[in-house]
């Protein structure tokens, strides 16, 4: 009986426990079913941003085939602006080149033609300077020497056919002096002109005199009147073509004369009085510097 009591005890006592237990679990139940929920919830939200992911991913795949195409696009254009590039700046660096070689050259070209022509003047200068000088200081000695040794300038004749009709309008006019292209005035012919080397070779010769300007502007006034191509040159036989003058740079001319047997192509010095770069060596030359000299620079 004892053992019966004994055990009846103790499943009373195992029911209470389970009933108990199943109380206790009846009062959890509220939290335990809150808690499932919120990790069901937990689980669909990783779902849906694995979803979002693995949709972002293949996205960025499409787009990255799509951009490698653009690339590819972009590469062709990159070659076209390169090349296009590359033509401007190989046309730039040439002009450019050329531009610098050219002023670099004209200034190279200026600054030795400057010092040439410096020079030159400068020993051009010098020379005449010296040589006007020595002129000045000759007696009528030294000169009659000097044109016993002087070579003879009138070696080479020229072919050349007067013809009034030819010349050239100024040539032809009355009021030929004004007319003239180049101007002139500054030339003043005298009786006893500036020459350095007058007042020797005049002591030499025995004169003291050239012919005015009057009677040289006469006698061009008298040939165009008459229609005649030359004038006479004073105190001489021979005959200037006067229209045949061309001045050089600003104090020099060129003319055709006829000595009585031949015709000669001269140069005429104004400002030194020089025939062919010398000093003449006859009353006769230095009657014909004049007349040239009076006829392309003189005054009237």
């Amino acid at each position: 009986m004892l053992l019966a009591e004994k055990k009846d005890d103790e499943d009373d006592k195992k029911k209470k426990q389970k009933s108990k237990q199943k109380s206790s679990d009846n009062q959890k139940s509220p939290q335990k079913q809150h808690d499932t929920k919120k990790q069901q919830d937990s689980w669909e939200r990783q779902n849906r941003q694995k979803s979002r992911d693995n949709d972002s991913k293949q996205q960025l795949q499409k787009q990255g085939s799509g951009q490698s195409g653009n690339n590819r696009l972009n590469e062709k254009q990159r070659e076209r602006i390169y090349e296009q590039g590359r033509q401007e700046g190989l046309e730039k660096g040439r002009q450019k080149g050329f531009d610098k070689g050219r002023d670099t050259g004209f200034q190279e070209g200026f600054d030795k033609g400057k010092q040439k022509g410096f020079r030159k003047g400068y020993d051009v200068g010098h020379d005449r300077a010296r040589k006007r000088q020595q002129w000045s200081s000759w007696d009528r000695n030294e000169w009659r020497r000097y044109n016993n040794t002087r070579r003879n300038i009138w070696v080479t004749p020229v072919s050349y056919r007067p013809a009034y009709a030819g010349y050239p309008a100024w040539a032809r006019n009355s009021n030929w002096g004004y007319s003239r292209p180049w101007g002139g005035g500054w030339y003043q012919s005298s009786s006893n002109p500036y020459w350095s080397w007058w007042g020797g070779q005049a002591l030499s010769w025995g004169v003291n005199a050239l012919t005015t300007a009057l009677i040289v502007n006469n006698a061009m006034n008298n040939a165009i009147r008459q229609s005649r191509p030359t004038l006479a040159v004073p105190n001489s036989n021979w005959q200037l073509y006067y229209g045949t003058v061309q001045p050089v740079d600003d104090t020099l001319v060129t003319f055709v004369v006829n000595n009585g047997m031949n015709n000669f192509q001269m140069q005429a010095d104004c400002d030194d009085g020089l025939l062919n770069g010398e000093v003449p060596t006859t009353y006769a030359e230095a009657e014909l510097i004049n007349a040239a000299c009076q006829i392309t620079y003189g005054s009237i």
